[in-house]
Parts: structure tokens; sequence; C-alpha cells
């Protein structure tokens, strides 16, 4: 499946990078896809304070509990490679970006929105349906030969509540914006963005850039 997308729009340079949370062996990804490309800054999919959090996590270590949802995927991913918490493509990012200077600017939907976003869209019936497809999901076997496959997979049954797969297409459109935004505010020609492979078509499509592929 593709993941790697490279566009001029609207005057500058774009490399989009549909990354597998959790396997570690994306860093060595991003790391040659910036090399061969260069990128003046990266646009991460990820809030704000997810940001503010990580440069935290490097600057002093922390224990990191993940929720139920999180351990089970990270369970099956391992099928696929050694995985690894945080996130170890925007691990690679925060690398690049201590060594070369290059600016890390987040896209995602800041943590007050999201609150009231998730308050307006889940109710309480939401929420016990989606804490007891758990179990259900641990034992289901994902028939995936690539990661790719698994995580679009696991994209589709976690969301099979549907006002949860609503939250997700409201990250899509936000991230969509944000990107307009960004490239609006800052001068770079060349932006690497970075976000989960199981959003990332949702995102160009809502930038009108796939029909262009």
């Amino acid at each position: 499946m593709k993941r790697v997308f490279y566009y001029d729009f609207k005057g500058k340079k774009l490399l989009f990078f549909g990354t597998i949370k959790g396997l570690v062996s994306e860093r060595e990804k991003l790391k040659k896809l910036y090399e061969n490309f260069q990128a003046e800054a990266i646009f991460l999919g990820i809030s704000p304070e997810q940001l503010k959090g990580l440069e935290e996590y490097l600057k002093e270590p922390f224990e990191i509990e993940p929720e139920d949802y999180e351990v089970i995927y990270a369970l099956k991913l391992e099928e696929y490679g050694e995985v690894g918490l945080p996130v170890p493509t925007y691990l690679e990012a925060f690398a690049i970006s201590r060594r070369d200077g290059v600016e890390l600017l987040p896209l995602d939907i800041p943590e007050e929105e999201f609150s009231e976003l998730f308050v307006k869209t889940i109710d309480i019936f939401h929420i016990l349906h989606y804490n007891f497809r758990k179990r259900k999901i641990w034992r289901k076997k994902f028939q995936a030969d690539t990661p790719e496959e698994f995580v679009l997979m696991w994209d589709r049954e976690i969301n099979k509540i549907k006002p949860y797969y609503t939250i997700e297409l409201k990250r899509e459109e936000y991230m969509s914006r944000k990107i307009k935004e960004l490239m609006n505010e800052k001068d770079y020609g060349r932006i690497l963005i970075i976000i989960e492979l199981e959003r990332l078509y949702g995102v160009l499509k809502n930038l009108n850039l796939l029909q262009t592929t």
C-alpha cells in the first residue's frame, strides 16, 4: 500500500508519510525520507499537548502507562516487527529537529477542543459498548500479511461504533485545515508531513490531493 506521497502544492513541496504507529523500523524509514527530501519543517499529526509531552519525556523520561486498547494493538503489531513507546516515528522526528534545527509543528486537535468534540459526539452507551468490545478484539485474528493491512483492519474494527469513527473524520478535517493554515503562516518551501497511516488518505482527500496521484 502506498504511504508516501509527494506534491507541488501552492508553491511548496510537500512530502506526506503515512506512518505505522509503534513499529521501531519506522524510524529508519523516516530518516531516509528526510535525508532524501531535506525538509525545512516537519508537521506532525499529533496535538500541541502531545508534542509538549514528548518534549518533556525526552528531557526526563518517565514511565508511560498505555491504555487497554493500546496494549492490545501493540501485542498484535509485534507480529510485524519490534514495537516501541512513545511512537518511534515521532521520536525520530524529534531527533531530526534537535540535530538539524528543523521546526516541529503539531497538526491534530488541541486537547480542550477534542474534549468538547468527544462530549458532543460520544455518550455513556457508546463508551460502555466500546469498553465491552475489548475482549472481542483481543480474540480477533487479523488476517493481514503486512503491517499496513493490519493497521487499517484494526482501525476499521475499533471504529465500528459510528460516533468514534465520526471523531476520526473530524480529526482528518482538522489536520487538513491546519496544514493549509501553517503553509500560509510559515515561509517553508519543503515540508515533511507525518500522519498515522489510518488517517493519511482522509487528510489527502480533504486537501483534494488524491486525484492528483
